[in-house]
């Protein structure tokens, strides 16, 4: 399916390249009607939505220009599982292809010697489908926006889920002041640096122990350092139609010597270039 596809990496953190493609598979039959919008993506000229129904089903919706897809109804539990899956293998895969139903179809390749890229293949309920290219990044607000159709779907009372017009949603918030403790090493060293830790915060509005990991840091000294300050951070969780839900983050930290770190709200996720 690559043979078509024109790559285009590295210009632009998430930027995505359509061409048409072969279809996936059979169409479904699309028949569930008030679709409520949870949340979209506009990348260039291409934008994708995910939405949700009263029958807890999500659907992609995408649009290049005047041409638009709907995907086949997919159902929350399916959609949550794929999209943990292929995120836990995003940096590491292990397949050549992930393939949910008839609707996705992602498949890595390597971009360079140091970075793996990504074919996304988009189809719709007629058989008719795009691939995209994109990079990691695009990658991961890819999956959160699975996440958040999933979320809505499974979260949502049946009248919220009938209710017209998009879900009503508020960011992940800090919850109270973080006191950051500089590496010795490196203040005796004099040396300033950075880190972005990435950890999945729960409807207690803690980071969950097991998602902790630091994506990119200056030195070493700089991840042990973020990842432990994560591990005290108290967050006001993110919603959906008031309902807690879990939320990836992405958290840069900056630490410079006689500098007073900024403590404030940000939104989520925060994406940065990897090194």
């Amino acid at each position: 399916m690559r043979q078509s596809v024109t790559i285009v990496l590295g210009a632009l953190s998430g930027a995505f390249v359509i061409t048409v493609t072969p279809p996936l598979g059979p169409p479904a039959v699309h028949a569930q009607t008030n679709w409520r919008e949870v949340r979209s993506l506009k990348m260039g000229r291409f934008r994708v939505r995910v939405d949700v129904s009263p029958a807890r089903t999500v659907r992609l919706y995408s649009q290049l220009d005047t041409s638009r897809l709907t995907s086949p109804e997919l159902p929350a539990d399916t959609v949550k599982a794929w999209q943990g899956m292929v995120f836990s293998e995003l940096d590491k895969p292990t397949r050549r292809e992930y393939m949910l139903g008839n609707a996705i179809l992602v498949q890595p390749f390597a971009a360079d010697s140091t970075s793996i890229g990504y074919v996304l293949t988009v189809a719709d309920t007629s058989g008719k489908s795009r691939q995209v290219v994109t990079d990691i990044d695009g990658m991961e607000e890819f999956l959160d926006l699975l996440a958040k159709g999933a979320a809505a779907a499974t979260t949502l009372t049946d009248a919220e889920l009938a209710r017209p017009g998009p879900v009503e949603q508020k960011p992940i918030a800090l919850a109270k002041h973080v006191n950051f403790v500089y590496p010795r090493t490196a203040k005796l060293a004099g040396q300033s640096g950075s880190a972005v830790v990435q950890f999945v915060v729960d409807t207690l509005g803690r980071a969950k122990p097991e998602s902790i990991m630091c994506t990119q840091a200056t030195y070493k000294d700089f991840a042990d350092a973020a990842m432990a300050v994560v591990k005290t951070m108290e967050f006001t969780p993110a919603t959906l139609e008031g309902h807690k839900i879990e939320q990836l983050v992405q958290y840069p930290i900056d630490f410079k010597l006689n500098a007073v770190l900024p403590v404030k709200p940000f939104e989520i996720p925060t994406r940065r270039g990897r090194r």
